[in-house]
């Protein structure tokens, strides 16, 4: 088991380094062969989003005694979301770009199992009741170059930083065990934080449907690793350009993988986001 782990680490690596290679590569090339930027003017794009992702993943919570690994979500938006803000930005001049993406995610309890390893929570039979809530704060900042423009539109090299503020809570009703007096059944919480922060390197641009370019297809993909072993985003989806406003409808993905004792073990991310840019 441990040499398959080491191997499955060994490919991610590989992978991340391929890609970031990759990236540096086809940018340091754009700088020679594409025009300069010297007479370009700044353009700006700001938009809030609305992201309705699944969410669900794995926590490993330290309890007294030793630990437990708790199944979390998916979690219901109607049922368990109690505040969300999710707000991008764009900077451009010429092929080069800078960028931030914020999403703010606060889920109420949502029953969970636990395989509880030790501790307190003792074993699956004395556990009546157990529930888990997360709360996240995601802020990427990034930047790019144009490496692949043609007339079907273009292609970006990006770099950037990934950081995930994640609080997890851990509440379970532990029942009295046989032999146990009276009041032996008690109620127990746990929250954890876990501040993660992860580079990544990958791919973003547009491809166009129509030949006036209003209508295209916006596409991104990055790999990453840091605190966690390994993290990865995907996007998609189709998009309507007008001169001073940008709407899309995206399906997008994110994954978080620990490793170790960290709360996060596994955290995803998906679903659909409808996205409103403006642009001065």
């Amino acid at each position: 088991m441990e040499r398959q782990e080491v191997g499955i680490m060994t490919r991610r690596s590989k992978c991340i380094a391929a890609l970031a290679a990759a990236a540096i590569s086809g940018w340091a090339h754009a700088i020679d062969s594409l025009p300069s930027d010297a007479g370009a003017q700044w353009q700006i794009a700001v938009g809030p989003y609305l992201w309705l992702p699944t969410v669900s993943g794995t926590f490993r919570f330290t309890v007294p005694g030793g630990g437990a690994d708790a199944s979390g979500g998916p979690y219901n938006y109607l049922q368990n979301l109690r505040f969300a803000l999710m707000l991008q930005g764009e900077a451009r001049k010429g092929e080069w770009s800078v960028f931030v993406d914020t999403v703010y995610l606060n889920f109420g309890r949502h029953e969970s199992s636990v395989n509880a390893t030790s501790g307190v929570l003792g074993t699956r039979e004395t556990q009546q009741s157990v529930q888990t809530s997360f709360a996240g704060t995601l802020v990427q900042l990034g930047g790019s170059r144009t490496v692949v423009r043609r007339g079907w539109g273009h292609v970006d090299a990006i770099v950037g930083l990934r950081y995930l503020g994640a609080k997890g809570t851990l509440d379970a009703a532990i029942g009295a065990t046989v032999g146990s007096g009276p009041g032996a059944s008690s109620n127990f919480h746990v929250a954890q934080v876990q501040n993660i922060f992860d580079g990544f390197a990958g791919l973003r641009g547009r491809a166009t449907i129509t030949r006036d370019g209003a209508w295209y297809v916006p596409f991104y993909l990055d790999v990453g690793t840091g605190t966690s072993e390994f993290t990865w985003q995907a996007l998609t989806g189709v998009a309507y350009a007008a001169k001073s406003i940008d709407v899309s409808l995206l399906y997008r993905y994110l994954a978080f993988y620990g490793s170790g004792n960290q709360l996060i073990q596994t955290l995803r991310f998906s679903g659909p986001s409808l996205n409103v840019t403006f642009k001065f």
